[in-house]
């Protein structure tokens, strides 16, 4: 715990961007700022705590964004993993006791334990703002508006074998933030796991308007956050969101890297650059990745 208060003293700002309002559980989304940049965004992620009579803190997860983002790959992995078999909501054949729940905690046990795997995404989707904005960040840009979260949700509403299992959720009213692991059947109690953090936000109508999806990465620390964390100290993103943009990335016209100094340079000189190791040591950025520059080069095409 100390040295995770000592990690988040090294941020410059660490922005609270939206708060659940439980009491004996809440959840806040956040993002980083450095000083003196105003409109700069940096790392984002999602903090879930529960607190004793006391107001003490007993448990807490958090979890950043990953830097890297799959997108749909990550719906042919988990086909791939989970193969032909078929997850377990319990009796498949009893029909579910459709309710209206009331308040973002209840929308969200309603639609984890009450609806998940027993009724179509439509389902879900009727509990959802017209102007819904859903990030998940196994992909780059956030979805907006009921037809694209609708395709979204089915994508993995067609994956058999997987079954979100919620662990924790907060009290709120308002906005309602909670854990979750993924079971993926077939697999051994051994094999793959995945844990995570979702946060629902309700509009003044009382339909869900927001939602943050994070995956927790199966490395640690994930390493391309540890490199982002020497290249970038106060944001730990290779490149700054601008906060007031609808879709920061502008990477995909091909005009190679933008460097801080304005000028474009080729990935060799991304890979060439001088960073500190995480003993203290300096070293490149290619000596950091390894073997792995195909995927970091495409990748740090995001490198501002």
């Amino acid at each position: 715990v100390r040295a995770y208060l000592a990690n988040k003293a090294g941020c410059d700002l660490f922005v609270i961007d939206d708060l659940a309002d439980g009491e004996a559980a809440c959840g806040f989304t956040w993002h980083l700022e450095e000083r003196g940049a105003p409109g700069r965004g940096g790392l984002r992620g999602t903090t879930y705590v529960e607190v004793d009579e006391a107001g003490r803190v007993t448990y807490l997860r958090e979890i950043a964004e990953p830097l890297y983002k799959p997108g749909d790959q990550t719906v042919e992995l988990l086909k791939a993993l989970g193969g032909d078999n078929v997850a377990s909501f319990g009796d498949e054949a009893e029909p579910v006791a459709k309710r209206t729940p009331s308040g973002a905690s209840d929308i969200c046990r309603y639609l984890w334990e009450e609806l998940q795997g027993r009724a179509p995404p439509r389902e879900a989707l009727s509990l959802f703002a017209d102007d819904i904005v859903y990030e998940d960040f196994n992909y780059e840009a956030a979805m907006r508006g009921k037809e694209e979260v609708g395709r979204f949700l089915e994508k993995f509403a067609g994956i058999a074998a997987l079954k979100f299992v919620p662990e924790r959720f907060s009290d709120g009213a308002s906005a309602c933030c909670f854990t979750w692991h993924v079971e993926i059947a077939g697999l051994p109690a051994d094999g793959p796991s995945i844990r995570g953090i979702s946060f629902y936000g309700l509009d003044a109508g009382g339909a869900v308007s927001y939602v943050r999806d994070i995956p927790e990465s199966a490395a640690k620390p994930p390493p391309l956050q540890a490199l982002a964390a020497a290249l970038r100290p106060a944001l730990r993103v290779f490149s700054p969101r601008d906060l007031q943009a609808d879709n920061p990335c502008d990477c995909a016209d091909g005009a190679g890297i933008e460097w801080p100094t304005g000028e474009c340079v080729e990935s060799p000189a991304v890979l060439e650059q001088v960073v500190l190791a995480p003993g203290g040591e300096a070293t490149t950025v290619a000596a950091q990745v390894g073997d792995a520059r195909g995927a970091v080069v495409i990748f740090l095409r995001h490198l501002g």
